[in-house]
């Protein structure tokens, strides 16, 4: 099993707490992004890497009845739980696919869009380079990709995951590291990456969300996204236990962490 497999095989078993544990990050960071893609009334948009549909919807409320969405995951549940935000919302101009975003020319032959949307995807694959490449390859002439990546944490970010990491030490180990198959640096490199890949007018803005979190709601936060894989480590038999020590080791008032998100942005 590739590094990609294993990520996806991750989120399809956090798909049903995904931004359900009481900890909003992916769903406001996911709104910005579709903000700054900007889709209008009839543009057909990608959300390669869907998850859950938290870029989807607002992207198919954007494009509206005469426009299209397709969203496409790796991760079964991912998918399910995408189809289900579709039919709750009434989206008749959405849709939902299984599959590999670095090969989407292969499952949609012939489409063009507007729009692709690759939120918080791109440190999962083992080449980006790849991937922005084929993404772009999707694109009408003129059309935009837009990109999300978290890339900085604030120091009581920091002190969080370092406690999580020595109080479940005895429990595994690993805990608390996010097992990103590539590491992204800095603006230059996110721009040179579309430039490389196929597009122009490549640009950066990176966003401070802020994100408060109470003692109780740590480990299921850690348990419903890519961290889990760590949590997963664990025997089952000693999860309980780890979960209340690492719980009583927390301060009762819990934590604000401010995350930055880098958005990019380029065109064809």
């Amino acid at each position: 099993m590739n590094a990609k497999e294993y990520m996806a095989g991750v989120f399809d078993r956090a798909a049903d707490t995904y931004e359900q544990v009481g900890v909003a990050f992916f769903a406001p960071v996911a709104a910005e992004l579709v903000r700054r893609a900007d889709p209008g009334p009839g543009d057909h948009v990608l959300d390669a890497g869907c998850g859950t549909g938290a870029s989807l919807v607002p992207a198919a409320h954007a494009v509206g009845p005469t426009g299209r969405v397709v969203g496409l995951d790796l991760a079964p549940g991912m998918v399910a739980a995408a189809g289900a935000q579709i039919e709750r919302h009434g989206l008749s101009q959405a849709t939902v696919m299984l599959g590999d975003a670095e090969h989407a020319e292969d499952l949609l032959p012939g489409q063009r869009f507007d729009i692709v949307l690759a939120g918080m995807m791109l440190y999962f694959l083992p080449d980006p380079l790849a991937a922005v490449r084929s993404m772009a390859g999707l694109l009408k002439p003129g059309g935009r990709l837009a990109a999300s990546l978290l890339v900085r944490s604030s120091p009581a970010e920091a002190e969080l995951l370092g406690l999580v990491e020595r109080v479940l030490a005895p429990y595994t180990t690993g805990a608390g590291s996010a097992p990103f198959t590539h590491k992204l640096g800095g603006p230059e490199e996110m721009t040179a990456l579309f430039e490389t890949g196929g597009l122009r007018d490549a640009a950066c803005a990176d966003v401070v969300f802020e994100v408060p979190i109470q003692a109780a709601q740590v480990w299921d936060w850690l348990w419903s996204a890519a961290r889990r894989a760590a949590l997963e480590s664990i025997p089952e038999p000693s999860r309980a236990e780890a979960r209340a020590v690492l719980e009583a080791s927390l301060p009762p008032d819990g934590y604000v962490l401010e995350r930055t998100v880098r958005y990019t942005t380029g065109r064809l």
